[in-house]
């Protein structure tokens, strides 16, 4: 190899390791979230008791909240309970709902991002699987 050649391959890695050291420091930080959920047990009885518990936590800088919510069969889902919206933060939210209908249950856990405290529209971050629990 001789001495241009030579140059020319070492200013080449050298400007790669630039760009490619400038693309690292200029990407932007994500925000980092999670959200769990559990409920049961997954069958009971009329007037029965079912637990849940959900956590969330979320670095964004906007207010969340997360919220336990439920449908019957085909109905459309609602919330039961949700936490206070907290800034760089999620929730932890605990409920005993007691069934007062035959039937499937669907259970779930979604993770919300507002604004402000009082955004009545927040903007859906995640959402759990559901659970389903069966009524007798």
């Amino acid at each position: 190899m001789t001495r241009h050649h030579h140059r020319t391959l070492h200013s080449a890695l050298i400007g790669a390791v630039a760009v490619t050291s400038l693309g690292i420091t200029a990407t932007p930080a994500s925000a980092k979230s999670s959200l769990s959920f559990t409920a049961g047990p997954r069958s009971v009885g009329l007037g029965g008791l079912v637990h849940t518990s959900a956590k969330a936590s979320d670095d964004n800088p906007s207010f969340n909240k997360v919220c336990v919510q439920q449908r019957w069969t085909a109905a459309s889902w609602r919330n039961v309970t949700c936490s206070k919206p907290v800034r760089r933060a999620g929730g932890t939210v605990n409920v005993a709902l007691r069934v007062k209908q035959r039937g499937h249950l669907h259970l779930r856990a979604v993770l919300f991002e507002g604004r402000s405290p009082q955004d009545k529209h927040p903007r859906t971050l995640s959402v759990s699987h559901p659970v389903t629990v069966t009524v007798h």
